[in-house]
């Protein structure tokens, strides 16, 4: 054999070599797969999943969703089993995250996606990190209230015109009243007191977040504590409410996301991590719910580093602390 025949055989080989390792690395991306549990609406999860395997159609994204006691019974019944089947993680209650954090059930990531996202929204050890934002505010009827009247304030809602036309979602039934009841509580500022003067004014309670919205609207309720979607999505319907962030001490929930430790999918879980924290937070914007990626704007919404700035504090190691004496404290002023 010449020696440019023997030259020739070995490039051959060589880029048979190159060519199965190519093969090789694409047949593992494609087998690439992700798992999310999450408490999100189908519909948003089946969205970020269509997104996301457009962006990555060689990773198959699957998800499991339902209520967010749901999803940690699903959670702690496969820990106790000896393991876990999700990759990532992202439920509405933000203090589940420390039990999860206690446990050391969650993987570090410090995700280049999220370098513009201010750190109060990051676990301090990045092992989670706020997903979206969902804020409470002044829900308004239209018609009764009149534009100078619109409350600006907490104060504001003891004014004697709305005495007997005031409304929130009982915070025994709600994680987004719990919160906001968390903060007026810890607050100096505010404190058990404000709420004594709430129900002197004739604050009534309802056990649904979408009650409180849909009864301002019919004119049961002049104002009520609220959701921002939820307002907003009524309003795109149509409905006679508006709604109104305080000027300051804004409730602000946060719903963090978070990888699963020793997930066998990493890498699948790396992208998803990142999609859902930039082009996924469309899907959340059409929802009229809140992005965390300030890049991502939000129609007649508060910027997210102004939310920073004007968020009313929760500190959640405390209220899992104290949630049941502080729902007893409540019910013992309202009930």
């Amino acid at each position: 054999m010449s020696k440019i025949v023997k030259i020739m055989v070995v490039l051959l080989l060589l880029a048979s070599a190159v060519m199965n390792v190519t093969v090789q690395a694409a047949s593992a991306e494609e087998k690439q797969y992700v798992m999310l549990y999450s408490s999100l609406k189908d519909s948003q999860l089946a969205a970020i999943r269509e997104g996301f395997m457009k962006k990555y159609p060689n990773v198959t994204m699957d998800y499991y969703t339902a209520g967010t006691g749901n999803v940690m019974t699903k959670l702690a019944t496969e820990h106790q089993s000896g393991g876990i089947a999700a990759d990532i993680i992202w439920v509405g209650d933000p203090t589940n995250y420390l039990t999860f954090k206690e446990q050391d059930l969650l993987m570090p990531y410090d995700s280049p996606a999220a370098a513009d996202i201010p750190d109060k929204f990051k676990d301090p050890d990045r092992l989670y990190m706020s997903a979206r934002l969902i804020m409470l505010g002044f829900v308004y009827n239209t018609i009764l209230v009149k534009e100078d009247q619109i409350p600006k304030t907490w104060e504001d809602l003891l004014k004697p015109e709305y005495k007997d036309y005031l409304a929130m979602t009982d915070p025994t039934t709600s994680g987004t009243t719990l919160f906001t009841v968390a903060g007026l509580v810890q607050n100096p500022k505010y404190g058990w007191e404000y709420l004594e003067k709430l129900k002197a004014n004739g604050l009534k309670l309802e056990n649904g977040s979408s009650a409180v919205v849909n009864k301002a609207a019919a004119g049961e309720y002049k104002v009520s504590i609220g959701v921002d979607y939820i307002a907003r999505t009524v309003m795109a319907q149509g409905a006679t409410v508006g709604f109104a962030y305080p000027e300051a001490d804004i409730p602000i929930i946060e719903s963090p996301i978070a990888i699963i430790k020793n997930t066998k999918n990493l890498e699948a879980a790396k992208k998803l991590y990142d999609y859902i924290i930039s082009d996924g937070q469309s899907v959340l914007i059409e929802e009229f719910t809140m992005p965390i990626n300030p890049n991502m704007k939000l129609e007649n919404a508060i910027d997210v580093k102004a939310a920073e700035a004007k968020m009313l504090p929760v500190d959640p190691a405390a209220l899992v602390r104290d949630k049941l004496d502080m729902l007893q404290k409540f019910d013992s002023i309202f009930k």
